[in-house]
């Protein structure tokens, strides 16, 4: 998450040409012609070195992360939805928020209770375990409620998205692109990633820039974890290290 220091690749020039041997001629109104003296090292020029190139700064795509918020490990359940029964379960346990259901097309938010915020660098690790190619999991951000919040969606067969709830009703922001960062098989391992500073919204994977928008519609709130079931079987998926860092002034 910190900038990449620039390389100044540098490029040693070839010495130049090497001075020819001294030679003498000899002067006609000289009695005697003195022995021509030859200069065994001759001087070389001096190697310059010349950048071959200046490459523009990596732009720094999360800015200003400040004072650390919140750091769960999931080693408490507390601020956490507790939900199971025999085809849904959200609990925490053992390091980790797990996500369970075997109910197709079903929807499960785990959102947790606080902080809430505005501006902010948030990133949550997920682990897809049993994962059909179109179910979706994923991070969620400014949360007032059920029907009002924001998806950072990555499916199961490589793709993201975002994801805007309303009042109740799903706009798309930003809709289904593939990514080859982005896994496309469980087991696995990711890290979700969201840079948000007013309305200029940045989604990350494994830190890498997918992509970028503005949205003027929620500027606070909480965050969370959630699943959706777009096959048949069943889909699992547990959340781990979960980071808030608030934005510098």
């Amino acid at each position: 998450m910190r900038p990449i220091l620039p390389l100044i690749l540098i490029l040693l020039v070839a010495c130049g040409p090497t001075q020819p041997l001294a030679t003498s001629t000899p002067d006609p109104s000289a009695t005697s012609a003195p022995t021509a003296t030859i200069d065994w090292f001759p001087a070389t020029s001096t190697a310059t070195l010349a950048p071959t190139s200046i490459p523009s700064p990596t732009p720094d795509m999360h800015p200003g992360l400040g004072e650390l918020i919140l750091e769960d490990n999931f080693t408490s359940p507390s601020g956490w939805p507790n939900t199971e029964d025999n085809r849904t379960r959200v609990v925490v346990e053992n390091g980790r928020l797990n996500l369970f259901t075997d109910i197709p097309g079903a929807l499960l938010l785990a959102p947790r209770n606080s902080p809430s915020i505005n501006d902010f660098y948030v990133e949550l690790s997920a682990s897809p375990n049993l994962c059909e190619e179109n179910d979706e999991y994923g991070l969620m951000f400014r949360i007032n409620s059920a029907g009002d919040h924001y998806r950072f969606t990555l499916s199961c067969d490589g793709r993201a998205r975002v994801e805007r709830v309303f009042n109740g009703a799903v706009s798309i922001p930003l809709d289904w692109q593939i990514f080859p960062n982005v896994p496309s098989v469980a087991p696995s391992n990711v890290t979700l990633s969201v840079w948000a500073l007013g309305s200029e919204l940045r989604f990350f994977v494994d830190d890498s820039l997918l992509f970028t928008t503005n949205d003027t519609v929620i500027f606070v709130g909480r965050v969370g974890a959630f699943i959706r079931a777009r096959g048949e079987g069943p889909l699992t998926v547990s959340f781990t290290d979960l980071l808030i860092y608030d934005l510098a002034e």
